[in-house]
């Protein structure tokens, strides 16, 4: 079994491109009407930008890759007629956020009506991304879901209330398209094998990331951004570690190791972080401490460290909303329906898993618990890959 988890491990991380990390694809755009004019910010995280270099091969930073990725892909008309734009504006990094400004001006008044904004940006690069557009019309707000398919909407002169449904489809597809949470779900239903023990799982995480989310987009609580994408590799990793204990991993000699890996993750790149290396050895401290335990031990206090790893991916699902501030205010319905969407996905997740692992099982040529074994090793070789490269990139 150890020879066997060593080289899937070893195959999964080899074949990893540097890609995988980071899954979520999200960009955001506030806009203000004006009398003829409509003008914008547009923010996304500056590690999506790095994926422009796929599509513009001459050397450009990122700012610029930026600007002129947004000159090809928005625009806006009115009627039949394009809105000329006033170019777009770098307004510089604010933490891992490129923003830039732009201004569009249309031949007749916008209150005429008639005015469309497509903004396609990063679709190109990645299918499963998602735009939202806050539009601020006479201090009416409105907010619109953009993605593949869906690329353009049309201004409305009267506020429309849709922020609910809007935002249940932005916490849908924000997990369906973050594979990283989609792998700890997978790894959560290995090791939950009764129903009793994999709702009580459920409903901790649920009730963690619920409270997470929750305080960090009301700006309760600000964490590091690049700490929380490293911690949920590591949730991931030791979720898969447990899984593989029940199919004939040593759990005692396999979560020492890994604590031993943490620090040595952590105490390479950093040099001078504190709070990282902090971090770091309080995560291999947890280690060391679930590898003292028995399996009959871990397994009941699982409940209780899903909720805790619920709480570090409800500060990740959260981290792309509050780094813009434009989406601060009115945080009521878009909080409510994010949760609502993440909720549906991770069911619907789930349900597919279940219905997967059953049919797989009624395969007689498959070996006892091969499935579960092959599975916790990749899902370990994932969350250590995502551990480290968030950490080091």
């Amino acid at each position: 079994m150890r020879l066997l988890f060593a080289i899937v491990a070893l195959g999964c991380v080899v074949l990893c491109g540097p890609a995988a990390a980071h899954t979520r694809s999200q960009s955001f755009s506030s806009w203000t009407v004006n009398e003829h004019s409509l003008s914008f910010v547009f923010a996304v995280d500056a590690r999506r930008v790095t994926q422009l270099s796929q599509i513009y091969t001459d050397e450009k930073d990122l700012q610029t890759l930026l600007v002129e990725h947004l000159r090809e892909t928005i625009r806006v008309t009115q009627g039949k007629a394009s809105c000329k734009r006033a170019d777009i504006e770098p307004l510089g990094q604010n933490r891992n956020t490129l923003r830039v400004s732009g201004r569009f001006v249309c031949p007749n008044a916008i209150a005429d009506g008639n005015v469309s904004i497509t903004v396609a940006a990063f679709q190109i690069v990645s299918a499963t991304h998602i735009h939202i557009a806050r539009v601020d019309h006479e201090g009416e707000l409105s907010d619109t879901v953009l993605r593949e398919g869906r690329s353009t909407f049309t201004l409305r002169t009267e506020n429309t209330p849709r922020s609910l449904w809007e935002f249940i489809g932005v916490g849908f597809f924000h997990v369906l398209s973050g594979l990283d949470h989609i792998v700890f779900l997978a790894a959560l239903l290995i090791v939950a094998t009764t129903p009793r023990t994999a709702l009580l799982c459920i409903t901790g995480f649920t009730l963690g990331h619920t409270v997470s989310l929750a305080l960090v987009t009301l700006g309760i609580i600000a964490p590091n951004t690049q700490l929380v994408e490293a911690m949920i590799g590591f949730t991931i990793a030791v979720t898969a570690l447990e899984a593989g204990a029940k199919y004939g991993l040593d759990r005692r000699s396999a979560m020492t190791g890994f604590a031993v890996l943490s620090l040595i993750v952590v105490a390479l790149p950093l040099g001078g972080a504190a709070l990282l290396f902090g971090a770091g050895f309080m995560l291999a401290a947890f280690a060391f401490f679930m590898a003292r335990l028995s399996g009959e031990a871990a397994l009941n206090l699982l409940p209780i460290v899903t909720t805790a790893f619920g709480l570090v991916h409800g500060a990740g699902f959260a981290g792309g909303l509050l780094e813009f501030s434009f989406l601060r205010t009115e945080i009521f319905a878009p909080l409510l329906g994010f949760n609502v969407g993440v909720e549906l996905a991770q069911l619907a997740a789930l349900a597919s898993f279940y219905g997967l692992m059953l049919g797989l099982r009624q395969i007689h040529s498959i070996p006892a618990g091969f499935i579960e074994r092959t599975a916790s090793i990749s899902i370990f070789a994932l969350g250590c890959f995502w551990f480290a490269q968030r950490i080091w990139v």
